[in-house]
């Protein structure tokens, strides 16, 4: 029977509707210095995360690296930036997990800078994808990484 209960239609005409699937992307500063610096790649790239309705977000780490190394002519446009995107707090299991990830890089022999291990853990505990053109900086194995322009590591 058209438009029943259990024909998973709602009462619609067309196909059952299908839940659209949400991710959380957070950047990385090198992704963020990028955009404002005018490479349109990564500007194409985010567009088309933010238009497909993912929510594309910072960290701690982020925004004062962004501070620090912020040219003057950019400080408008870096805060409007950064006040569009969601912001994902660095927790204290992030925090945990950051120590662990460095903890086991250097058994591997390899150095994981805090700021790096920081911001793969946060996008690690907010089960998000981390978008970064240093892909090699993050060789977490239970993080999903991915440069702009969606080539995955």
């Amino acid at each position: 029977m058209a438009g029943s209960a259990d024909d998973g239609r709602l009462g619609a005409r067309g196909p059952p509707l299908r839940p659209r699937l949400v991710t959380r992307f957070l950047l990385d500063t090198t992704v963020l210095i990028a955009h404002l610096r005018g490479d349109e790649d990564v500007t194409r790239f985010l567009l088309d995360l933010v238009g497909a309705g993912h929510v594309v977000g910072v960290c701690c780490v982020n925004v004062a690296e962004i501070e620090r190394g912020i040219r003057p002519r950019e400080r408008k446009a870096a805060e409007a930036l950064l006040a569009r995107l969601a912001y994902l707090p660095t927790t204290q299991e992030a925090a945990v997990r950051a120590g662990r990830y460095m903890a086991e890089l250097a058994r591997r022999g390899r150095t994981l800078h805090l700021a790096d291990a920081l911001v793969a853990a946060t996008a690690r505990t907010h089960g998000a994808v981390l978008v970064t053109d240093d892909v090699a900086d993050f060789p977490m194995r239970d993080l999903r990484v991915v440069r702009p322009g969606g080539a995955s590591a």
